[in-house]
């Protein structure tokens, strides 16, 4: 044996003694030097069971009012009155706020003096064409005289429309400086108060109705659903529950005439009868759509799936008493079920409670085997 042979024969001799002592250290026995195996890992279990359930779709949207109206003046001037509370509920025609209307009264008045003027002046321009008509047929008077005559009363007659059309404007404004309400609905916040000066074309609103009665949920579904959607209809009925729990039902009465490209589905809106006005525009709500009965689903209680990197899976305990970890696909969760499209048959019996402590291949112990569905 050469001088590295005898260097390196220690050091082999000690990596042999290290792994026997680490094997010896790994694996527990009992008194007689016989191993013994891990205690089963008590569980609670359920079977998948087959029976009916709903193809459902849930999604969560945003109550949009049927009509909204924000009033903005058309006339410009002090605002003298408002005729209504802050978020008071009004009716179509009703007045709401007044702009003060001496201004537009006057200018009304000297319209309709300059349209008694134009209209006097059309009346004695037109007889004065007429009398010259009469002298021209028996060629007393020159024709081009009673050609300017006939001219001068078509300008007077013409200037006696623009008269006109200027009373109608000045009473039309006159009327703007009484805002009423467009539509029926309720009232928001008043943005400008009586006393204030308030201009035409302004981009600020005076004051925004909101029609609540009804109101509308739009949301949007995945286009795969949109097949079963058309089948049952426009009038196909959906739940809408607020973050509150207040609960509501309505009728599908919008699909959108095309799919977003981006997110891969459609927009859909509700209508909601809201006769309590329980909702108000803005809310966010979840809005449930079933849109046909699934006769032969696989359901398991929605305990037994957990959420993994590959994504959703289960345990399910085999014959002898060991788990296997299946990634599964599940459909749809109502309520306190799951439906599983794929991964888990039906009599297969999976871990509902107790998985933080499995691992694939442990030995389970069924504590309580809950009730198998209806």
């Amino acid at each position: 044996m050469n001088r590295h042979s005898s260097l390196a024969l220690p050091a082999l001799v000690a990596f042999a003694v290290g792994a026997g002592a680490f094997t010896a250290g790994g694996c527990r026995g009992d008194a007689n030097g016989g191993s013994r195996s891990t205690r089963p890992v008590t569980v609670r279990v359920a079977v998948a069971v087959e029976k009916s359930a709903p193809v459902e779709v849930r999604a969560v949207g945003r109550i949009v009012s049927n009509r909204s109206v924000a009033l903005r003046p058309q006339v410009s001037g002090l605002l003298v009155a408002a005729r209504f509370t802050e978020g008071q509920r009004v009716t179509e025609g009703q007045v709401l706020l007044e702009i003060d209307p001496r201004p537009y009264a006057a200018a009304l008045a000297e319209a309709r003096g300059r349209r008694d003027q134009e209209r006097a002046r059309a009346d004695n321009t037109k007889a004065e064409a007429a009398r010259l008509a009469e002298l021209a047929g028996k060629d007393l008077i020159g024709r081009q005289e009673f050609e300017t005559a006939r001219a001068t009363a078509a300008a007077a007659a013409a200037g006696a429309d623009a008269a006109e059309a200027a009373v109608q404007r000045a009473e039309l404004n006159l009327a703007w400086c009484t805002l009423r309400a467009p539509i029926s609905g309720r009232t928001g916040r008043l943005l400008v108060h009586p006393g204030n000066l308030v201009s035409a074309g302004g981009a600020d609103p005076l004051v925004t109705i909101e029609q609540t009665r009804p109101v509308f949920a739009s949301f949007s579904i995945p286009e795969r659903h949109l097949t079963l959607l058309r089948q049952r209809g426009k009038a196909q009925a959906v739940q809408v529950r607020t973050s509150g729990g207040t609960e509501t039902t309505g009728t599908v009465d919008f699909i959108d005439n095309a799919v977003d490209t981006t997110t891969g589905t459609i927009l859909l809106k509700a209508r909601i009868p809201n006769d309590d006005e329980a909702l108000l525009p803005g809310q966010i709500v979840d809005v449930k759509v079933a849109l046909a009965d699934r006769a032969k689903a696989v359901v398991v209680p929605a305990a037994a799936v957990s959420q993994g990197q590959q994504g959703e899976y289960v345990f399910v305990v085999k014959g002898d008493q060991s788990v296997e970890l299946r990634v599964v696909t599940v459909d749809q969760v109502l309520g306190d079920e799951a439906v599983i499209a794929r991964g888990v048959a039906v009599g297969e019996t999976v871990v509902t409670e107790g998985q933080l402590k499995l691992v694939p291949g442990a030995k389970v112990e069924p504590a309580e085997r809950a009730p198998e569905g209806k």
